[in-house]
Protein backbone atom coordinates (compact mmCIF):
# COMPACT_ATOMS: atom_id res chain seq x y z
CA UNK A 1 0.00 0.00 0.00
CA UNK A 2 3.11 2.39 0.88
CA UNK A 3 4.44 1.68 -2.57
CA UNK A 4 1.27 2.58 -4.32
CA UNK A 5 0.92 5.50 -2.34
CA UNK A 6 4.54 6.62 -3.01
CA UNK A 7 4.46 6.14 -6.52
CA UNK A 8 0.75 7.99 -6.65
CA UNK A 9 2.24 10.89 -4.95
CA UNK A 10 5.55 11.13 -7.20
CA UNK A 11 3.24 10.75 -10.65
CA UNK A 12 1.83 14.05 -8.86
CA UNK A 13 5.10 15.75 -8.12
CA UNK A 14 6.09 15.13 -11.83
CA UNK A 15 2.67 16.01 -13.96
CA UNK A 16 2.15 19.30 -11.82
CA UNK A 17 4.82 21.53 -12.26
CA UNK A 18 5.18 25.03 -10.53
CA UNK A 19 5.89 27.92 -13.05
CA UNK A 20 6.66 31.24 -12.47
CA UNK A 21 7.03 34.31 -14.82
CA UNK A 22 9.37 37.13 -13.64
CA UNK A 23 9.34 40.92 -14.39
CA UNK A 24 12.86 42.46 -16.01
CA UNK A 25 13.41 43.71 -12.20
CA UNK A 26 13.58 40.31 -10.95
CA UNK A 27 10.61 40.17 -9.17
CA UNK A 28 7.97 37.76 -9.53
CA UNK A 29 4.94 38.56 -12.67
CA UNK A 30 3.00 35.12 -11.86
CA UNK A 31 2.86 31.96 -10.82
CA UNK A 32 1.20 28.75 -10.73
CA UNK A 33 0.67 25.33 -11.77
CA UNK A 34 1.40 23.68 -15.42
CA UNK A 35 0.14 20.17 -16.25
CA UNK A 36 0.53 18.66 -19.57
CA UNK A 37 1.72 21.63 -20.57
CA UNK A 38 -1.74 23.52 -19.16
CA UNK A 39 -2.52 26.08 -16.38
CA UNK A 40 -4.17 24.56 -13.70
CA UNK A 41 -5.08 25.05 -10.74
CA UNK A 42 -4.94 28.50 -8.82
CA UNK A 43 -2.91 31.35 -10.16
CA UNK A 44 -1.36 34.79 -8.81
CA UNK A 45 -0.77 37.08 -10.69
CA UNK A 46 1.93 40.59 -8.89
CA UNK A 47 2.96 43.87 -9.44
CA UNK A 48 6.20 45.38 -10.78
CA UNK A 49 6.48 46.46 -7.01
CA UNK A 50 5.99 42.30 -5.70
CA UNK A 51 2.61 43.08 -3.93
CA UNK A 52 -0.28 41.16 -4.80
CA UNK A 53 -2.37 41.74 -8.33
CA UNK A 54 -4.62 38.83 -7.86
CA UNK A 55 -5.68 35.80 -10.00
CA UNK A 56 -8.12 32.59 -9.99
CA UNK A 57 -8.20 28.94 -11.02
CA UNK A 58 -7.61 27.87 -14.07
CA UNK A 59 -8.93 24.13 -15.48
CA UNK A 60 -7.11 22.61 -17.93
CA UNK A 61 -5.43 25.28 -19.37
CA UNK A 62 -8.56 27.76 -19.25
CA UNK A 63 -9.84 30.56 -16.60
CA UNK A 64 -12.76 29.14 -14.52
CA UNK A 65 -14.35 30.03 -11.12
CA UNK A 66 -14.19 33.55 -9.30
CA UNK A 67 -11.38 35.92 -10.31
CA UNK A 68 -10.52 38.79 -8.53
CA UNK A 69 -7.82 41.88 -8.75
CA UNK A 70 -6.34 44.00 -6.58
CA UNK A 71 -5.40 47.58 -6.83
CA UNK A 72 -1.73 48.26 -5.75
CA UNK A 73 -3.01 50.11 -2.45
CA UNK A 74 -4.81 46.35 -1.63
CA UNK A 75 -8.24 47.22 -2.22
CA UNK A 76 -10.58 45.17 -4.71
CA UNK A 77 -10.61 46.56 -7.91
CA UNK A 78 -12.72 43.84 -9.79
CA UNK A 79 -14.63 40.96 -9.21
CA UNK A 80 -15.79 38.37 -11.15
CA UNK A 81 -16.52 34.54 -13.05
CA UNK A 82 -15.02 32.98 -15.91
CA UNK A 83 -16.38 29.94 -17.54
CA UNK A 84 -14.08 28.30 -20.73
CA UNK A 85 -11.72 31.28 -20.60
CA UNK A 86 -14.62 33.92 -20.91
CA UNK A 87 -15.94 36.21 -18.83
CA UNK A 88 -19.30 35.23 -16.96
CA UNK A 89 -22.15 36.72 -15.14
CA UNK A 90 -21.87 39.82 -13.13
CA UNK A 91 -18.78 41.80 -12.37
CA UNK A 92 -18.31 44.56 -10.14
CA UNK A 93 -15.41 47.35 -10.52
CA UNK A 94 -14.52 49.36 -7.74
CA UNK A 95 -11.91 52.58 -7.92
CA UNK A 96 -9.33 52.60 -5.57
CA UNK A 97 -10.68 54.24 -2.19
CA UNK A 98 -12.79 51.32 -2.61
CA UNK A 99 -15.93 52.96 -3.63
CA UNK A 100 -18.04 51.22 -6.85
CA UNK A 101 -16.70 51.77 -10.17
CA UNK A 102 -18.95 49.93 -12.33
CA UNK A 103 -21.21 46.82 -12.15
CA UNK A 104 -22.46 45.29 -16.02
CA UNK A 105 -23.06 41.65 -17.05
CA UNK A 106 -21.57 39.34 -19.47
CA UNK A 107 -22.22 36.16 -21.71
CA UNK A 108 -19.77 34.55 -22.68
CA UNK A 109 -16.95 37.62 -22.37
CA UNK A 110 -19.64 40.00 -24.19
CA UNK A 111 -21.36 42.87 -22.55
CA UNK A 112 -25.10 42.71 -22.43
CA UNK A 113 -27.53 44.54 -20.40
CA UNK A 114 -27.18 47.72 -18.73
CA UNK A 115 -23.68 48.67 -17.06
CA UNK A 116 -23.69 51.59 -14.90
CA UNK A 117 -20.19 53.47 -14.02
CA UNK A 118 -20.11 55.38 -10.89
CA UNK A 119 -17.40 58.50 -10.44
CA UNK A 120 -14.63 58.01 -7.33
CA UNK A 121 -16.88 59.92 -4.95
CA UNK A 122 -19.98 57.10 -5.80
CA UNK A 123 -21.67 59.30 -7.53
CA UNK A 124 -23.74 57.86 -11.04
CA UNK A 125 -21.98 58.94 -14.07
CA UNK A 126 -23.46 56.96 -16.79
CA UNK A 127 -25.39 54.06 -17.61
CA UNK A 128 -25.24 52.22 -21.14
CA UNK A 129 -27.46 49.57 -22.72
CA UNK A 130 -24.96 46.76 -24.51
CA UNK A 131 -26.15 43.71 -26.69
CA UNK A 132 -24.38 41.19 -27.63
CA UNK A 133 -20.91 42.73 -26.98
CA UNK A 134 -22.08 46.36 -29.12
CA UNK A 135 -22.93 49.52 -27.49
CA UNK A 136 -26.26 50.36 -28.45
CA UNK A 137 -27.35 53.71 -26.43
CA UNK A 138 -26.23 55.96 -23.39
CA UNK A 139 -29.14 55.88 -21.46
CA UNK A 140 -28.17 58.18 -18.86
CA UNK A 141 -25.15 60.68 -18.15
CA UNK A 142 -24.03 62.73 -15.11
CA UNK A 143 -21.40 65.05 -13.49
CA UNK A 144 -19.80 64.35 -10.09
CA UNK A 145 -23.04 66.15 -8.72
CA UNK A 146 -25.93 64.21 -10.18
CA UNK A 147 -26.58 66.75 -12.51
CA UNK A 148 -27.84 65.06 -16.01
CA UNK A 149 -25.27 66.52 -19.18
CA UNK A 150 -25.13 65.85 -22.81
CA UNK A 151 -24.35 62.12 -23.21
CA UNK A 152 -23.79 62.49 -26.61
CA UNK A 153 -25.85 61.20 -29.59
CA UNK A 154 -25.83 57.49 -29.62
CA UNK A 155 -28.30 55.47 -30.82
CA UNK A 156 -28.87 51.96 -31.89
CA UNK A 157 -24.84 51.80 -31.95
CA UNK A 158 -24.64 54.63 -33.99
CA UNK A 159 -23.49 58.48 -32.68
CA UNK A 160 -21.39 59.42 -30.50
CA UNK A 161 -20.27 59.72 -26.75
CA UNK A 162 -19.23 61.99 -24.41
CA UNK A 163 -17.20 61.39 -21.45
CA UNK A 164 -16.80 63.60 -18.44
CA UNK A 165 -15.08 64.62 -15.65
CA UNK A 166 -16.69 65.12 -11.35
CA UNK A 167 -16.96 68.56 -12.01
CA UNK A 168 -18.67 68.26 -15.40
CA UNK A 169 -15.52 68.86 -18.02
CA UNK A 170 -15.84 66.81 -21.40
CA UNK A 171 -12.82 64.90 -21.53
CA UNK A 172 -13.11 63.19 -24.96
CA UNK A 173 -16.52 62.41 -27.70
CA UNK A 174 -16.11 58.80 -28.79
CA UNK A 175 -17.57 57.67 -32.13
CA UNK A 176 -19.38 54.23 -32.51
CA UNK A 177 -20.83 52.02 -35.35
CA UNK A 178 -22.77 49.39 -35.21
CA UNK A 179 -21.94 49.36 -31.38
CA UNK A 180 -18.23 49.36 -31.87
CA UNK A 181 -16.00 52.14 -31.33
CA UNK A 182 -14.28 53.83 -34.08
CA UNK A 183 -10.95 55.05 -33.70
Amino acid sequence: MKQIFFCLLIFLIISCNVSKEYYENGKIEKKGKISNEKKVGEWKHYYPSGKYQGGGKYLNGKRNGEWKWFHENGKLHQIGQFSENKQTGEWIFFHPNGNRQGIGTLIDGQRIGIWKWYFNNGQIQTERMWIDGKLIEIISCYDGKGNKIDKGTLTNGNGTMKSYDTDGKLLETLKYENGEFIK
